[in-house]
């Protein structure tokens, strides 16, 4: 998939009822991970509509949704705007990611199966090849999702996903300089768990997490500090 498209191409390229919420949400969600709806930009609803071609109500339930993931905010008479993320923000985001992922990782290890490892590991070679970054982003988190799910832990990985959906907005502005790094780390994640070394695989995921937190507030302060030129 091309990294420049429109709005309405990229609605084009998604299935779904056009009338619901979530269908909407999910299409404005990607956008704004694509950088097509920018940060700190207002969102004027009657001109997303017309895109969109939907209706204000849903459209205005979507962006609702999209406050709660913490991707859109009110701001009175501005309307819906595209929150901006900070460095700091990125950083306590990704300190709190890496607590839960490795709570559930230990929870999950002893009712980790040769099955789940099995499709760990296609996950990964699928990643190796995957030059979109929203796909790849996807297939990133089916691979960690993979190994805490058995941790039985519902509201955990609710949380966590709301998470990632903040720090995974940013993921077209570093995918390309950590992507060989982040795969090789995954796999010595995977190793770790094939071996039974419950140890090695939180350290290794706690590297794993460290590493792309610092090169994510790398990727930002260079770009901010493009901006101020």
């Amino acid at each position: 998939m091309k990294d420049e498209m429109t709005l309405e191409e990229l609605a084009e390229r998604m299935s779904g009822d056009s009338s619901a919420p979530y269908y909407i949400a999910g299409v404005l969600r990607e956008a704004i991970y694509r950088g097509i709806l920018p940060e700190g930009k207002p969102l004027h609803q009657a001109q997303l509509a017309l895109r969109l071609g939907v209706s204000p109500i849903p459209l205005r339930e979507a962006l609702r949704l999209l406050e709660t993931e913490g991707l859109v905010s009110f701001h009175g008479y501005r309307g819906a705007v595209v929150t901006e993320l900070s460095v700091e923000e990125a950083r306590e985001l990704y300190e709190m990611v890496g607590a839960l992922e490795t709570s559930l990782l230990k929870i999950a290890f002893p009712r980790i199966t040769n099955r789940i490892i099995e499709d760990a590991g296609k996950i990964l070679t699928l990643m190796d090849t995957e030059q979109d970054c929203i796909r790849w982003r996807d297939l990133n988190q089916m691979f960690h999702n993979l190994l805490f799910e058995p941790a039985d832990r519902p509201l955990t990985l609710d949380m966590l996903a709301r998470m990632r959906r903040k720090t995974d907005r940013n993921i077209r502005r570093h995918l390309s300089s950590m992507r060989n790094e982040s795969q090789h780390q995954h796999r010595s994640i995977l190793d770790a768990v094939a071996a039974g070394d419950l140890d090695a695989a939180l350290e290794a995921l706690a590297d794993h997490l460290a590493y792309t937190s610092n090169d994510l507030q790398s990727c930002m302060r260079l770009e901010q500090g493009r901006k101020k030129r």
